[in-house]
């Protein structure tokens, strides 16, 4: 049956898009996938961390069920519901009491380039500063200046500047200490605020953490000196949730681990259940600059997508430290597993993370750092996958393993995949000579 499925697939799509796993998915329910043959994985990359909260949460399938049932269509652009008004107060809920406004669109790329509009025309500036590595999605302008630039696409739009991510492991300015990397970052982008952009920058788009770039997570003196150039240019803070919201790190945004005051944020992915459906929550004053006309989306408030959305904050706000604790208890324990695994495996080159996004970087030589990008996408999309793991490549040189488990894992999930992980790391080292 399955071989039969994958060539009428392959007939009838572009699944050369994206070298996914050979799997076809009938059903999820909580930290497991069955596909189509019954078959058990373990899903340690919850669709590129759309199902943060876990799969099938029942509380958000009989909101959808009900709510298509009775009314599928509309986008609260053309007219009101009552299911946007319910999901705008419940992600409201998340920020500090009148922090903002919430606008609704279906993708973060959407919302990055809602947040980007609403910056120029708060701030009456051109210039976006964004940084190297970082991912904000795949629309045309997205893409355009995402951490693997294609040059097909074309050059960067006008009003894009790219600025230098503090990568610790693999500093952009050189072999220093990683605060020194941080440092040599923030006075990057003022430099750029200063003369490439003339002055003429409306907002810094940053993740907390760069997710596709390969979880890398830069030291606490880079959000300290970003603030500082934010504050003392009048320039808006973005700052991109998209994967590391709804929990993942521990805390409901990742930018509290940061002591971030962002001016908007971007969230996505884990907002719905899994479901498509983005926010954008800025500042009052900077959402009251959004004039009529200004902005419209098909299905950005669709009364299906926001009753999603209602029902999964509602499910994170009952169950909050239950999932929260959950996952900066059992990130804590993953970190501590899986660098017991760099101590066996000189395939590693580093582990790092926070709360339940973890990176694990492989590389051919620990002193060169020659990135592993075919052992990783072996071991990621053939050994861990005949073994029942569900693990993605990360990174811009594909050599970094995501370890993303939904919020509800356990011990023994966690044991589990890093058992797995030490025997197929180990196997992909001895076909290779890695280490011998």
């Amino acid at each position: 049956m399955v071989p039969r499925l994958f060539e009428e697939l392959e007939e009838v799509l572009m699944t050369n898009l994206f070298p996914t796993h050979r799997i076809i998915v009938r059903e999820a329910r909580d930290v497991y996938v069955y596909d189509v043959d019954g078959r058990e994985y373990l899903d340690f990359m919850t669709v590129v961390t759309s199902a943060t909260l876990g799969h099938g949460i029942p509380e958000v399938r009989d909101a959808v069920i009900e709510t298509v049932g009775r009314l599928a269509s509309g986008n609260g652009y053309n007219w009101y519901t009552v299911e946007l008004l319910e999901a705008a107060r419940a992600v409201a809920s998340l920020f500090p009491p009148g922090f903002g406004r919430v606008h609704f669109r279906v993708s973060g790329s959407e919302g990055v380039e809602l947040a980007v509009k609403l910056a120029k025309r708060h701030v009456r500036r051109s210039t976006a500063i964004f940084f190297t590595g970082g991912y904000h999605g795949r629309t045309y302008y997205t893409t355009t200046f995402h951490g693997a630039r294609r040059p097909e696409y074309g050059p960067l739009p006008p009003g894009v500047l790219m600025a230098p991510y503090p990568y610790p492991y693999r500093c952009p300015f050189g072999p220093m200490r990683p605060e020194e990397c941080a440092a040599a970052a923030v006075e990057a982008v003022e430099h750029m605020v200063n003369y490439a952009a003339a002055g003429d920058v409306c907002c810094i788009v940053v993740e907390p953490i760069q997710g596709v770039g390969g979880i890398v997570v830069p030291p606490q003196n880079f959000f300290e000196g970003l603030k500082r150039v934010a504050r003392d240019y009048g320039i808006l803070l973005i700052v991109d949730e998209v994967q590391t919201g709804m929990g993942r790190t521990g805390t409901v945004w990742a930018y509290e681990q940061f002591d971030l005051a962002p001016d908007l944020v971007v969230a996505a992915k884990g907002l719905a259940g899994g479901l498509p459906a983005s926010a954008v929550v800025a500042r009052r004053d900077v959402a009251d600059s959004q004039q009529p006309g200004d902005d419209h989306s098909t299905f950005g408030g669709s009364p299906v997508l926001m009753a999603a959305v209602k029902a999964t904050v509602e499910y994170l706000a009952r169950n909050r430290e239950t999932l929260l604790g959950n996952a900066r208890r059992m990130g804590q324990y993953a970190m501590k597993r899986l660098w017991e695994l760099y101590d066996k495996h000189p395939l590693i080159g580093e582990v790092r993370g926070m709360g339940l996004l973890i990176g694990i970087e492989l590389v051919r030589d620990r002193r060169t750092k020659e990135p592993a990008t075919r052992e990783t996408s072996s071991i990621c999309l053939d050994h861990a996958l005949r073994r029942g793991l569900l693990v993605v490549p990360s990174g811009w040189r594909g050599n970094v393993i995501r370890f993303a488990p939904p919020l509800t894992v356990r011990q023994e999930h966690v044991d589990r995949a890093v058992d797995i992980l030490d025997e197929v790391i180990g196997a992909v080292e001895r076909e290779v000579g890695v280490g011998q």
